[in-house]
């Protein structure tokens, strides 16, 4: 089992398109076996974004560990920086505008664990994503 990780050493997930970005799951049953959430690193493009969109089953949590972009969480928005959390509940809208000349860094996790297969479905263009 693994138990420390790296950018450099995961899997590369790449979005083209209107909203391109690239992900790195790191914690997912695949790395260690893990039943109860995944997490992994994201990297949104500048003057990118991560479409509106929900999950059915999972609550998320995001934290930004570089950049700045307008976070729409609900009814809710705001700006988020190096340091910032969002929690998103199941079912609930929600995403992120980079309008910035830097990339937006941020970890996710997820649970339960299951957005990492996801992912790799609409990288490879066999799922769309579930934009609102």
């Amino acid at each position: 089992m693994k138990y420390f990780f790296s950018k450099d050493e995961a899997e590369v997930v790449r979005i083209e398109g209107d909203a391109p970005r690239t992900l790195y799951p790191c914690v997912e049953p695949g790395t260690t076996g893990t039943r109860q959430f995944s997490m992994g690193l994201q990297q949104v493009d500048p003057h990118s974004k991560i479409p509106l969109h929900s999950h059915d089953e999972a609550e998320e949590i995001l934290f930004v560990i570089g950049g700045r972009a307008i976070a729409t969480v609900g009814d809710e928005t705001a700006e988020i920086v190096p340091g910032s959390v969002v929690f998103i509940p199941p079912k609930t809208n929600h995403g992120f505008v980079n309008d910035e000349d830097e990339p937006l860094w941020l970890t996710w996790t997820f649970s339960p664990q299951g957005f990492e297969g996801y992912i790799r479905g609409v990288a490879q263009g066999t799922v769309q994503l579930k934009t609102v």
